[in-house]
């Protein structure tokens, strides 16, 4: 039977340039993976914050409310701890809006950094016909 083996034929030039798409497509990937950690991290927050604020929102202005501090609790006005959990949301919304954006672009990208990096193969593969 006769086997038929694939190789790639790179000059040092093709071979750094390999390296550099290997690289990118490790960074772009790595990127992409912290993005989307962050992103998960950010809406967990925000979603704490929000059921936090609507369990308070059920509580009567007199209410007393102690926030935990290290291993201290701290007594605050209820008011003050609405707008805190309010504003924290509110950033949270925002960050993981842009870390969305950010996850689009980086996947984006790490689909044409493999584009390229399979492009790059195809067009320096070598079969090398043998016998068995």
């Amino acid at each position: 039977t006769a086997r038929s083996m694939l190789s790639l034929e790179l000059d040092e030039s093709e071979q750094n340039t390999y390296y550099e798409l290997q690289n990118a497509l490790a960074t772009t990937t790595r990127d992409l993976e912290l993005t989307k950690s962050k992103l998960q991290q950010r809406y967990r927050e925000g979603m704490s914050a929000e059921i936090t604020l609507k369990a308070l929102g059920e509580l009567g202005d007199d209410t007393r409310v102690h926030l935990q501090i290290g291993k201290a609790f701290v007594a605050q006005p209820l008011a003050s701890v609405k707008e805190d959990l309010t504003r924290k949301a509110g950033e949270h919304r925002k960050e993981a809006l842009a870390l969305g954006e950010q996850k689009t672009r980086l996947e984006a990208k790490a689909a044409q950094v493999e584009k390229d990096t399979q492009e790059f193969i195809q067009a320096h593969l070598k079969r090398d016909d043998g016998g068995s």
